[in-house]
């Protein structure tokens, strides 16, 4: 008996161990995208669902993303927790980031949305001068080359998603911003290029073969959990698993990251 409990400790232990290194060691995931509406490469970092989270080195992370020279940053939602009563941490981080590179496009994820502190939130990102983009878009050149950036709402609508994309021009590469990936996918009429989003984690517990095993909005076993999707055809769709946890810090067979997105020209 008492061998099998000193077993059983031990396990415990070295699963205890193997999710500290999940939650906290963090991965940069590298993305390569080709297109032919660029003339010269892009470079763009993608951070989402942060969740405040304390466990990953924020000053490596900041120097990782320095030594990417990224063209833009993009944060895809849920860069604080829903229980989140200082901001500061989550505040600083971004303020670095803008140090980084002024140019930093947000939109809103559920959380944000669902923490009563969430509009201080969204004023401050303003005040620092990140692009919150609300349902709208904005264009930004890059050695020659338009990029339209549009950002929808967490909670959408077709009207929302017809305020995001009016007036681009469909001819300069396209990337929509939605921390959901699969909520706008119906309203989709294939003018993105690229759509870069978050909010599955990847399923934080993920089994091999299988992939993720709970989506919030997508139940069990989803179909759109993390990595790329063709959608349309035309469009392509990128899920980032997250920088950070929600509700419990666990993790499995799936660490936490950010993104390093490279477009391609061709």
């Amino acid at each position: 008996m008492k061998k099998n409990l000193m077993v059983i400790l031990f396990l415990l232990l070295i699963m205890a161990i193997y999710n500290y290194i999940e939650i906290s060691k963090y991965k940069i995931n590298k993305v390569n995208i080709n297109s032919h509406k660029i003339s010269k490469d892009i470079q763009i970092v993608q951070i989402s669902d942060f969740h405040s989270n304390k466990y990953v080195n924020i000053n490596n992370i900041l120097n990782d993303i320095k030594a990417i020279k990224p063209h833009f940053i993009v944060l895809t939602g849920d860069m604080i927790d829903h229980d989140d009563k200082d901001l500061t941490y989550t505040l600083n981080f971004i303020e670095s980031l803008i140090k980084i590179n002024p140019k930093v496009f947000y939109v809103h994820g559920n959380h944000e949305m669902g923490n009563k502190r969430g509009y201080v939130f969204i004023d401050k990102l303003k005040e620092l001068g990140v692009i919150v983009l609300e349902n709208e878009n904005k264009i930004i050149e890059i050695d020659g080359d338009v990029i339209n950036i549009c950002g929808l709402n967490f909670y959408t609508d077709s009207n929302d998603y017809e305020k995001t994309v009016k007036g681009i021009n469909e001819e300069n590469y396209t990337i929509l911003l939605s921390h959901s990936p699969d909520r706008p996918l119906h309203l989709l009429k294939n003018k993105e290029d690229l759509i870069l989003s978050g909010h599955t984690h990847g399923g934080q517990v993920r089994l091999p073969i299988i992939g993720g095993i709970l989506a919030p909005g997508q139940g069990f076993f989803p179909e759109y959990d993390k990595g790329i999707y063709e959608i349309n055809d035309k469009s392509i769709l990128y899920i980032d698993s997250g920088l950070g946890n929600s509700v419990l810090p666990l993790r499995f067979l799936n660490r936490v990251q950010f993104s390093y997105i490279a477009i391609k020209s061709i």
